[in-house]
């Protein structure tokens, strides 16, 4: 649920794939009106209709995390566990200023241990987000997914993020 409103902000038509209309990540969907919203609202794609932001869901992010102003777009990915960060190309380090990135690597070092999740992707350009580093994954298709490996040390659990196939039985497990 909602408890915000877009307003202005149509970043989402930009930064993310519609895969049932052929609308790739990084370009402007051809159904954008900049600043004012979606042309086909009310006959938009599923994705899109199901689609809602952090920005919008969670009260506790100021207007610095509206995408139209911070330049990417936070999303749960399939579980509250898994965080996408989908980047504007034309800012591609828009995820690195502060506040966020203090934000991003405070919240995977909580939650790594549990599972946790945090990709950010710029256009197919793909990095994991690592309690101790950020790995850049190279670029990512369709057909691929995204899993951390996980090693326990002396010193504590370290993972390692992976970049499998879609098919790869380690998904199912």
């Amino acid at each position: 649920m909602s408890v915000r409103e877009c307003g202005d902000c149509t970043m989402c038509c930009k930064l993310l794939d519609v895969e049932s209309i052929g609308k790739t990540a990084g370009s402007w969907c051809t159904h954008c009106v900049g600043h004012r919203g979606c042309a086909i609202y009310e006959t938009r794609p599923p994705e899109c209709r199901n689609f809602i932001c952090a920005w919008l869901a969670g009260p506790e992010l100021d207007e610095r995390w509206k995408p139209s102003n911070c330049k990417f777009v936070v999303a749960p990915d399939g579980d509250a566990l898994r965080l996408k960060v989908a980047v504007d190309p034309a800012r591609p380090d828009a995820w690195r200023k502060e506040p966020f990135y203090s934000y991003f690597k405070n919240w995977i070092r909580q939650n790594a241990a549990a599972g946790a999740e945090l990709l950010v992707l710029t256009g197919r350009r793909a990095i994991a987000v690592l309690p101790d580093r950020d790995v850049d994954l190279g670029v990512f298709t369709d057909d691929h997914r995204f899993i951390l490996a996980r090693t326990e040390t002396p010193f504590g659990p370290r993972f390692e993020p992976l970049k499998v196939h879609k098919e790869d039985p380690r998904l199912r497990g």
